[in-house]
């Protein structure tokens, strides 16, 4: 339920972007608005988790003991965006230019070494390793949102085998931005599609995207964008999860891609006020179950990365 000052203000908002005729039936989508020469200033923190499920065993005399394994290992790095509109075009296409700069030492803060699997956390040490402590994106972006680069940013390398839906995904999340729906505005509106890619590598792929406009509290006359998209397949490639000492039987891999993204945005001018943005790749391996053991072994992998934004005054 909406309260009369925050549906004062949210029908305050409303005015600024429905069509002439004021009615609600009749709204637009909320459409970003660029004025040239300001500057808007974020902070954002990416948390990266990389975890596996495996066994080992034990053998003591003739009996085998076998041992479920998690490993985990995690990393954090934290910047500072800020944006400049340097010119904005008579369709509202603005030309952007974008100064990052790593606050601290990339994953300096993350969990105590001692308590984090040692091939992982190589593994993330080489990802922080390639993380620029500055760099200078330019790129024009449209009132939807869409981005046009001339070059991608450096923060999106990630060992990840194809298609690359992690380091796409980063490469936009990690943008204190947001593309537009299709879906015009309306607290509580809401759409839901399935798709089936292309293409050789998810022949048998099948997925699905769901959009939700709900009502964002606070001064500022805001509304929050909801998006939910999971895409799931077959890769028949063999699998090295972890440092397994029980071989899996072979069998193909399940591949699971999900991503939630929930983005606060002002209505006066379709700026980002605050976002909180994660997504996961899922990988496991169907094992037939071992005589003795209660339940089937669990052998799989998931790479998680963590976005928040916040816009700085």
């Amino acid at each position: 339920m909406i309260f009369p000052a925050r549906a004062w203000r949210t029908c305050f908002a409303l005015s600024v972007l429905a069509t002439a005729s004021g009615t609600l039936a009749q709204q637009k989508p909320v459409l970003r608005h660029f004025v040239a020469g300001t500057e808007e200033r974020y902070q954002v923190t990416l948390d990266v988790k990389a975890e596996s499920h495996s066994v080992s065993t034990e053998t003591v005399a003739t009996q085998t003991y076998v041992t479920p394994a998690v490993n985990v290992a995690q990393a954090t790095i934290r910047w500072r965006a800020v944006r400049r509109i340097q010119t904005v075009q008579g369709d509202g296409t603005a030309e952007v230019e974008e100064a990052v700069t790593t606050v601290g030492k990339p994953c300096e803060d993350s969990q105590p070494k001692a308590r984090q699997d040692s091939s992982l956390r190589t593994s993330l040490n080489e990802f922080c390793e390639r993380w620029p402590l500055e760099q200078t994106i330019r790129y024009s972006e449209n009132p939807r949102g869409l981005l046009r680069e001339s070059t991608p940013p450096l923060f999106v390398q990630l060992d990840e085998s194809s298609p690359p839906l992690l380091a796409l995904w980063l490469r936009r999340a990690a943008r204190p931005s947001v593309i537009e729906p299709q879906l015009d505005f309306a607290v509580g509106a809401n759409a839901q599609h399935s798709f089936r890619p292309s293409g050789e590598l998810l022949k048998d792929a099948h997925g699905s995207e769901t959009t939700e406009w709900l009502d964002a509290p606070g001064e500022t006359p805001a509304a929050m964008l909801h998006v939910l998209q999971q895409l799931s397949w077959t890769s028949p490639a063999a699998a090295q999860i972890a440092n397994a000492t029980v071989e899996p039987l072979p069998s193909n891999l399940g591949v699971v891609f999900f991503a939630d993204s929930l983005t606060t945005l002002s209505l006066l001018d379709g700026s980002v006020l605050r976002a909180s943005r994660t997504a996961s790749r899922s990988t496991s391996r169907a094992v037939d179950p071992v005589p003795g053991l209660p339940a089937a072994l669990d052998f799989s992998s998931r790479l998680t990365l963590s976005i928040t934004i916040e816009r700085l005054p």
